[in-house]
This record gives C-alpha cells, structure tokens and sequence, in this order.
C-alpha cells in the first residue's frame, strides 16, 4: 500500500475552505438531484486519476483527494463551489510548470 502525503507548494494553495459542511443525514436527504433532478451539478473527471505528491491535487481535475472523495455526497451547491475554484487551479498549475522549467511567470 502506498501512502502519499501531499506537501503543498505555495504556488497552489487553492483548497476548499468554504464549502458548507453537511451531515450524512442531511446529504441523504437533500443530496445531489433529491430534491430538484434538474439541479445535478456533473464531475470534473477527465479519467486522468493521479494525485500530485507536491501538490495533492488530481493531475486530471484538479480536485484534491477529500473532494474526489466526498463528491458523491455532496449537494449541487457544494460541487458548485469546487467547480469554481478549478480553473485557478488549472492557471496555477500551468504557471508552475512554466516557472520550473525556467520560463517565467
């Protein structure tokens, strides 16, 4: 079994703080769809699974590994609220990659 532990790098410090916390009960009976199918909020899975060591992010959806996990439980607001913090995530990451191969900010 393989244990990572993720040492997040300063340059994506994007995690998740404000997503409103629900219980079990709560998510069963108002989660994703239950109470208005037409509120169903989709994956940002792109089938590329990896977590970044340094970065403890997906290097496919740029989720961290709590919310992959807890995606299924969530209701439409809370996956809202990872949806929109990914694409300055995905502007992090590339501006990170470009940083280390020594090509700027």
């Amino acid at each position: 079994m393989t244990v990572i532990i993720p040492l997040i790098d300063p340059l994506i410090d994007t995690a998740v703080t404000d997503i409103p916390e629900a219980s079990m009960a709560d998510t069963a009976a108002t989660g994703p769809g239950a109470s208005d199918p037409n509120d169903y909020v989709a994956s940002p899975c792109t089938r590329v699974c990896r977590i970044d060591g340094r970065t403890g992010l997906c290097a496919g959806c740029q989720r961290t590994l709590e919310e992959i996990t807890l995606w299924g439980g969530m209701t439409a607001d809370q996956r809202r609220a990872v949806l929109a913090c990914l694409p300055d995530r995905r502007r992090d990451k590339r501006r990170l990659i470009r940083w280390r191969r020594g090509e700027g900010p």
